[in-house]
C-alpha cells in the first residue's frame, strides 16, 4: 500500500499539509488506506460465478461419465475460485459501483470523525481519504468550512487528483489539491479559519491497512 508514494512524495505532502495548516489555521487529515470494507461478498460472488463458467467449460471439452461429477466438479472449482476472488484484482471484477460508493463514504465519515474532529479542540477539519482497492477519493469537510465551500468546489479536488493519479502522480495530485483548498479557504474566510497556532493533528499521511 506504501508503493503508492515513495518516501519522496510522502515528505513532500507532509511538507505541504505543514504549510497548508500553518496558513489556515485548519487541520487537515490524510488517509491512504488499501480498501474501506473486507468485501466478503465479493469474493464468494466472483467464486460462485467463475466456478460456474469454467465448470460449464470444462463439460464442453470433457465428458463426464456421471450425473454426480458435475455438481461435485462446480463445488471444488467454485471454492477454489473463492479463494482467489480474496485477491484485489478478482475481488474488484464482483463490486459493483453502489456498493463501493457506500463503504467508502461510510469508511470516511468514520475516519473524519474517530482520526479527525474527536481530537482537535476547535473542530475546524477537512480529510482527504484514497482506498487503492475501490480507486476512490473521499474529501470530507466540517460543517464551518461548508458554509463557504460548496459540493461541487470539493468535486473539483478529488477531478485534480484523478487526473495525476491517472499519470501516476499521487504526491503532485495531493499537493495541488491541498494548495488549491488553501487558496479556497484563504479567499473565503479572509485568512486564518482560526487563531489556533500549533497543530492538534499529527501532521503525517496515514497509511492503515484493513
Amino acid at each position: 500500500m506504501r508503493d503508492i508514494l515513495i518516501q519522496e512524495d510522502v515528505s513532500l505532502v507532509e511538507t505541504r499539509l505543514k504549510e497548508f495548516e500553518q496558513a489556515t489555521g485548519c487541520e487537515l487529515l490524510i488517509v491512504i488506506t488499501n480498501s474501506s470494507d473486507p468485501y466478503p461478498g465479493a469474493s464468494w460472488r466472483f467464486g460462485l460465478v467463475a466456478g460456474f463458467v469454467l465448470t460449464f467449460i470444462f463439460s464442453y471439452y470433457l465428458e463426464f461419465h456421471h450425473g454426480w461429477l458435475w455438481p461435485l466438479s462446480m463445488f471444488v472449482v467454485s471454492l477454489i475460485m473463492v479463494w482467489i476472488g480474496h485477491f484485489p484484482w478478482a475481488k474488484r471484477l464482483a463490486l459493483s459501483e453502489w456498493e463501493t460508493q457506500r463503504e467508502c463514504r461510510e469508511k470516511a465519515i468514520e475516519y473524519f470523525h474517530t482520526m479527525g474532529t474527536s481530537k482537535v479542540s476547535h473542530k475546524v477539519t477537512a480529510m482527504i481519504m484514497i482506498s487503492t482497492l475501490e480507486k476512490s477519493i473521499q474529501v470530507l469537510i466540517d460543517e464551518k468550512l461548508k458554509t463557504e465551500i460548496t459540493q461541487a468546489e470539493l468535486d473539483e479536488l478529488v477531478q485534480i487528483m484523478k487526473n495525476h493519479f491517472r499519470e501516476g502522480n499521487v504526491g503532485l495530485g495531493l499537493v495541488n489539491s491541498i494548495g488549491k483548498l488553501q487558496e479556497k479557504i484563504l479567499i473565503d474566510f479572509g485568512g486564518r479559519v482560526t487563531t489556533v497556532a500549533a497543530s492538534e493533528l499529527s501532521d503525517t499521511v496515514h497509511f492503515i491497512r484493513n
